[in-house]
């Protein structure tokens, strides 16, 4: 086997793999082999068609499965000879020369760079400081979070701040909307989590009340079934509830498992430190990231972006609440999403990039048995037992993208311990 490398670019090399006849007739061989056992051609018992009736029935097969064979026997061992590491699949285009059997492929790589000075990064954050205002807000929001929902006494109508049950059914010139109703639908009026129409029309209702609702939706809703329609909402208030918050006092830290109130705040104060301090990482971690990215001047290859950007893409339609589309819009949407995250998948590889360098400069890596460890960590926090997680990331190959995302975790904390920080006034 003659393996030749060249570059292209910074990013790219181009491996040309040119095979022995010998090795090109031995795996032809094994092919027609293989053919021979299983072949099932009218008119002849199996093992026993001639070569040549299964060379001309299987040609095409023939063909593909020898290039197949060809780059799976030896790509491994060109890559290994040229000291290539392709970050992406690479291309694979077979030669067509008389007389030459091989292929060439076209890896990107990763590009050579110099990585800029990354110790004493010169950066601001606001010093960690938890007031009594901050302490007196996280009591009041746990506070909301115990609320008693007590039955309206009297004959009020529903306002604000109230907590209702409804009944409704929505339609459009006179017939249903198909999956617009609810029997018993719970709503915290003044949430906002419905339109402001709707709730704003239930204001003033009393129970067993029935009303009706007309809610215009604009033309770019994501629901297209109902977008650019106006519906109107037949509605039943079926119950009022009100609200009654718990007092801020002994009783309530012992309900929270805390000794008294004393006690309660020093432990909100001290959560509330906790998650400064990491809103001060994550800024300080920003500005380091800003300030590397603009410092390097390298190319990102260009399949390894696209796919990066697939990615985002598709985590990104995940999360989205999106109707029914045809198949023109959805591939308009996902277009416009490429070219929205196409900037930020450079931003990430590029990021990790110089990561990966910084922490090759300076020695650190990731143990086996601290990727156990953080396994550990995330089977007690999604409360599954280790052994499920330890397999899970196993059986998809998740093992590699933790440790890797855990040594770009460890080099981030190098960079931050080593910055210059200037706090704000």
């Amino acid at each position: 086997m003659k393996v030749e490398v060249e570059s292209l670019d910074s990013v790219r090399k181009n491996i040309e793999v040119v095979l022995d006849e010998s090795k090109v007739n031995e795996l032809r061989e094994g092919i027609y082999q293989d053919l021979k056992k299983h072949a099932k051609i009218k008119g002849f018992r199996p093992g026993k068609v001639p070569r040549s009736i299964i060379q001309t029935y299987y040609k095409d097969y023939i063909e593909d499965e020898l290039k197949r064979k060809m780059v799976e026997e030896t790509m491994g061992d060109a890559l290994s000879e040229t000291k290539v590491e392709p970050v992406s699949e690479p291309r694979v285009e077979f030669l067509e020369d008389e007389g030459r059997f091989g292929y060439k492929m076209e890896c990107e790589v990763v590009p050579e760079f110099e990585t800029p000075p990354y110790k004493g990064i010169e950066v601001e954050a606001e010093k960690i400081d938890v007031t009594e205002e901050d302490i007196a807000k996280r009591l009041e929001s746990m506070q909301q979070m115990h609320t008693q929902l007590m039955d309206r006494e009297g004959d009020q109508p529903a306002q604000k701040g109230d907590f209702v049950i409804v009944k409704y059914e929505a339609s459009h010139d006179g017939k249903p909307v198909k999956g617009v109703k609810a029997e018993s639908y719970p709503l915290d009026l003044g949430s906002a989590n419905l339109t402001p129409e709707f709730e704003n029309g239930i204001v003033g209702m009393k129970v067993g009340e029935e009303k009706e609702i007309a809610i215009p939706f604009a033309a770019d809703y994501p629901d297209k079934d109902v977008a650019g329609k106006t519906l109107l909402f037949k509605v039943e208030l079926k119950e009022i509830k009100e609200k009654k918050l718990p007092e801020l006092n002994d009783d309530f830290a012992k309900d929270l498992s805390f000794e008294n109130m004393d006690q309660l705040r020093a432990e909100v104060k001290k959560g509330l430190e906790t998650e400064k301090e990491g809103q001060r990482k994550n800024i300080i971690a920003e500005q380091i990231v800003n300030s590397l990215l603009e410092k390097s001047d390298f190319p990102v290859p260009a399949r390894m972006a696209q796919k990066r950007a697939e990615m985002l893409v598709e985590d990104a339609r995940s999360r989205m609440k999106v109707g029914t589309l045809s198949d023109e819009e959805d591939r308009s949407l996902n277009t416009a999403l490429l070219k929205e995250y196409e900037p930020e998948a450079q931003k990430r590889i590029k990021m990790g990039l110089i990561l990966a360098k910084i922490a090759e400069q300076e020695g650190l890596k990731v143990e086996d048995s601290e990727v156990d460890e953080r396994l550990q960590r995330i089977a007690e926090e999604t409360k599954r037992a280790y052994d499920y997680i330890r397999e899970f990331y196993e059986k998809y190959n998740l093992r590699g993208n933790l440790k890797t995302s855990m040594l770009e975790e460890k080099t981030m904390n190098l960079l931050i311990e080593n910055a210059a920080v200037k706090e704000k006034q």
